[in-house]
């Protein structure tokens, strides 16, 4: 199915729209999560957040040539909820001892690292996702004449920032210059672009510096993870518990606003700072070790990287298009066996309204719907318990391994959609601005 078919699936609510989506979609969309939380886990929440976001608010997309930027922009904000912690170690490592090149990889994952949130994104994108100038304006939430200049200059910190890790991985010996910058960057101190000027006008540093940067191979050299076989029956059925819709909610309700042409608005919180900090830069030293311990204390060898330039064609994608099969074929059906928890209660739907300060024209039109759709696709399952009825069986945790909704609280009233616990399974509680909180750990 190409991505009309998906979005007209989607508008329609075919029973197998969200099944289709996730064959089409799921791996480039995980590897993008990945990259930006660095956690397994967090991806795969991100993930399933981002498919229940889509089917939810797909009525607003104009161009339904615009699917797969569209679902990138919904992705990036569900990621910018779960950044990764200062010393949170990448899962799965980003190289190992048996790959032939874990010192160019490790030293391009600092590098990538040590970048600023938007150049990581900008690159990531276009080179490893494919995205076009006009798409990354769109998902980015920039003028298109500007997202040519925040390429130039994210190619620009990219060969600052390579340049800077290779210096470091030869250590302050020999220059006495060097070894006062990488001082200051060891506490945290931005002088990527200090080191890089330093390193033309000194014949001891400029040995040891790449002749040129290609930044697709770079970026060609950091981890593409792929997303679990089961996760997708844990998204999948989603979309046909009746448990869920309260949480389906909240996460729908958790945007601030669409543009023009339905694309979600990227706020500042889209933007992980920059790591700069010391714990960050203990984190980079530590990668540091690694590599060094690799190579046996040698120094770093960059001829792979080639002298082709910066202004190389991008690489090819990380996945490309996937056929999909078409609503009604090939579906998997959630069974209890499949899926862990326990097995919910059918008749514990709450009834859903929109969330305090929610404009009740801006709640999805799939979730003001009663009930959820059956099967078939054509029955309803309605709430037949009232709010103060006993609770069914024990709520599932917000992990991907088990579905993520919350019963209806006891006494009188409407019952408001709450936000998943966190993995830990402390509670949590929504923000003001109504914003899906962040997992812990």
């Amino acid at each position: 199915m190409d991505d009309q078919e998906l979005v007209e699936a989607l508008r329609v609510r075919e029973p197998d729209a969200p099944a289709s989506v996730y064959g089409a979609y799921a791996d480039r969309l995980y590897a993008y999560c990945w990259f930006r939380t660095q956690a397994r886990d967090d991806a795969q929440v991100a993930l399933r957040d981002t498919f229940i976001a889509a089917e939810a608010h797909i009525d607003k997309l104009r161009d339904p040539e615009l699917f797969g930027p569209w679902l990138y922009a919904i992705a990036r904000l569900q990621c910018a909820r779960r950044p990764p912690s200062e010393d949170r170690t990448p899962d799965p490592p980003v190289a190992s001892h048996d790959q032939e090149d874990v010192d160019q990889r490790l030293v391009s994952w600092k590098a990538v690292q040590a970048l600023s949130p938007l150049s990581q994104d900008v690159l990531d994108l276009h080179l490893r996702h494919g995205l076009s100038i006009p798409e990354l304006g769109a998902v980015l939430g920039l003028a298109p004449g500007n997202v040519q200049d925040v390429l130039d200059r994210a190619h620009m910190e990219l060969e600052q920032t390579l340049t800077a890790e290779m210096l470091e991985g030869q250590g302050p010996y020999g220059c006495a210059e060097r070894a006062a910058l990488l001082r200051q960057r060891s506490s945290g101190t931005d002088v990527d672009g200090r080191l890089s000027r330093h390193a033309e006008e000194c014949s001891e540093c400029e040995a040891f510096c790449p002749r040129a940067v290609s930044a697709s191979k770079v970026f060609g050299l950091l981890p593409v993870v792929h997303p679990p076989d089961e996760l997708k029956l844990r998204v999948v059925s989603c979309f046909t518990d009746p448990e869920l819709v309260g949480y389906r909610l909240f996460v729908a309700t958790s945007f601030s606003g669409f543009t023009a042409a339905g694309f979600p608005l990227q706020g500042d919180r889209s933007a992980r700072p920059r790591a700069s900090s010391p714990g960050a830069a203990w984190k980079r030293a530590l990668l540091g070790v690694a590599a060094v311990a690799v190579l046996g204390g040698g120094g770093f060898a960059w001829a792979s990287f080639g002298a082709d330039g910066r202004d190389a064609e991008r690489m090819d994608t990380i996945v490309g298009p996937n056929d999909t099969p078409r609503p009604g074929h090939d579906r998997a059906s959630p069974s209890p066996d499949a899926v862990s928890g326990d097995v919910p209660d059918p008749g514990r739907t709450p009834s859903v309204t929109p969330v305090q300060g929610q404009k009740p024209e801006d709640v999805p039109r799939s979730l003001t719907e009663s009930g959820m759709p059956g099967p078939s696709g054509s029955e309803q399952v309605t709430s037949t318990r009232s709010p103060g009825s006993s609770p069914g069986p024990p709520r599932p945790s917000a992990s991907p391994s088990a579905s993520p909704s919350k019963p209806p609280p006891s006494g009188g009233g409407t019952p408001v959609p709450s936000p998943p616990p966190s993995p830990t399974g402390e509670p949590a509680s929504p923000s003001p601005t109504g914003q899906s909180p962040a997992p812990s750990g």
